[in-house]
């Protein structure tokens, strides 16, 4: 028996296999990019940086990466009302991949949101453009009838309709930040869950990590589960988190 509005220290694939068929009416997916070094890289003007190192992100092989992601995405379509949808992010070179998996799964495609940070960090290779963008796939289970709830979301583009560019700036707030490296601002979650579910709906976040979306569910009122295979940053970040929004609403 699942319990809802609970983050389990489960491995995602596992636990999907555990969910009835069409029980979900949204996924929000932030999986691993699979852009990890164990390495730090050399900067020109600053020598060695430390970039994301956590052993989540870090695969043996490229095929490694994709079989590992072909199979929560496949176990995505199953448990998934027809009417539900996935949402899920990637870099520049990642979204490539889950959009080709998702296409394997014959779920329809409905859109690809660009979220640009403007304060984004520069190119330390300085061989490049500055990476300043990521990417959101949407995704619903079946042809028709999925949730767009269009209205509600003007009051995040200044009442004007919303656009699939999100001009959301990567900084957060020291009563915001969290420990996580790849943690997700809050504005993004509250967009997610608010334009593709409704209050009462079951949400499931599959990479729970610093548990902004949890966050977001609990403030717009939507059920969720979710899983988290990193036991420390459950007990460290997402619990007190969640614990530190209840008593703030009480």
């Amino acid at each position: 028996m699942i319990e809802l509005n609970k983050v389990y220290n489960e491995d995602c694939v596992s636990f999907m296999e555990k969910l009835d068929d069409s029980s979900i009416s949204l996924m929000i997916c932030d999986p691993p990019y699979g852009i990890a070094k164990k390495k730090p890289l050399k900067g020109k003007s600053h020598g060695n940086i430390q970039t994301l190192s956590e052993d989540w992100d870090i695969f043996d092989s490229k095929e490694k990466y994709l079989e590992f992601s072909r199979q929560w995405i496949s176990e995505s379509k199953r448990i998934l009302k027809e009417s539900g949808s996935i949402l899920v992010y990637g870099t520049r070179e990642s979204i490539f991949d889950m959009k080709s998996l998702l296409d394997e799964t014959g779920m329809k495609f409905i859109d690809m949101i660009t979220w640009v940070k403007r304060d984004a960090p520069p190119n330390v290779s300085r061989r490049g453009y500055a990476h300043s963008t990521e990417f959101i796939l949407w995704y619903c289970n079946g042809d028709k009838d999925w949730t767009f709830n269009h209205d509600d979301l003007k009051k995040y583009n200044n009442g004007k309709q919303m656009r699939n560019y999100w001009d959301i700036q990567r900084s957060m707030t020291k009563d915001e930040r969290t420990s996580h490296k790849t943690q997700k601002k809050i504005e993004l979650g509250n967009i997610i869950v608010e334009a593709h579910s409704n209050k009462g709906e079951l949400v499931y976040i599959p990479f729970a990590g610093s548990g902004t979306e949890i966050e977001s569910c609990i403030k717009l009122g939507r059920q969720w589960i979710a899983t988290e295979t990193k036991q420390e940053y459950i007990d460290e970040i997402i619990v007190p988190r969640i614990n530190k929004l209840w008593i703030k609403n009480k």
